[in-house]
């Protein structure tokens, strides 16, 4: 029987789902109770409760993150009360062409083993298409179970990561603006990627020169904090903060609010 969750060590802090679940409008929960297999959260804001399966579960981050984050292994959507485990749209590959029922009549003189090779021609071929559907399939379940949703423009153009310098590797998660500032220097702009009222604020802060931005987070806009840096063009992520109960802040950073 599995030991106590990390989410009891919560108490009734609240916390925020990443990513978050599908069809829910606020994401931020506490903990109520849970089972060997099960463990129940409330959303703070509606109140309903909402049982999560323990092997759906990541790590959280600690207490002196700016916010609380309780890492999913899976992408999850609420449908009719319960979790369920999102299906993105599988792009589906043309069918092989139909295998004839009957083949055509052996010219006179021709020998009928002929036929054979040409039946298991057309069996190998069938074959094959199907082994490739199936890694076709099994690709892009890797691709969604470990990067999130890959952006089709990431498939047809060669990834950029070359930078001027690599100052960003300095940062820690402890530095908030004026630490960034102080070691980079002032950003030649700076955006926020996430509406005011949103739990978890995003903010950027450009360095075109150097073709990197810097990623700030937080519960609140003066609260953000550093989770990693991004190519400037391509968006792939250059650095990112290890989280305590294991894995990284790279799947944030590939899953931005779009800008």
């Amino acid at each position: 029987m599995p030991g106590p969750s990390s989410l009891q060590s919560l108490g009734g802090r609240p916390f925020c789902f990443f990513p978050a679940i599908r069809n829910v409008e606020h994401n931020k929960w506490t903990y109520v109770r849970e089972t060997w297999s099960e463990i129940l959260v409330a959303n703070v804001k509606s109140g309903q409760e909402v049982w999560i399966p323990r092997h759906f579960l990541g790590p959280v981050s600690e207490s002196e993150q700016p916010v609380l984050i309780v890492g999913l292994a899976r992408e999850l959507e609420l449908k009719g009360g319960a979790v369920w485990p999102y299906q993105h749209a599988v792009i589906e590959m043309p069918a092989p062409p139909p295998v004839a029922d009957h083949e055509p009549a052996q010219p006179a003189g021709t020998p009928g083993l002929l036929a054979a090779p040409a039946t298991e021609s057309k069996l190998g071929r069938l074959i094959l298409y199907t082994l490739l559907l199936g890694l076709g399939a099994c690709l892009l379940v890797v691709l969604f179970a470990f990067e999130g949703a890959p952006r089709p423009q990431d498939w047809f153009r060669r990834r950029n990561v070359a930078t001027q310098d690599q100052n960003y590797l300095s940062l820690t998660r402890q530095d908030g603006y004026h630490d960034v500032v102080l070691k980079l220097g002032p950003p030649d702009r700076e955006q926020w990627i996430s509406p005011s009222a949103a739990e978890v604020q995003f903010h950027l802060l450009w360095y075109p020169q150097r073709s990197y931005a810097v990623v700030l987070m937080g519960a609140q806009r003066s609260d953000a904090r550093y989770i990693g840096t991004i190519h400037a063009t391509s968006r792939v992520p250059l650095d990112s903060v290890p989280l305590p109960g294991g894995g990284s802040t790279a799947a944030m950073l590939r899953t931005l609010p779009k800008f």
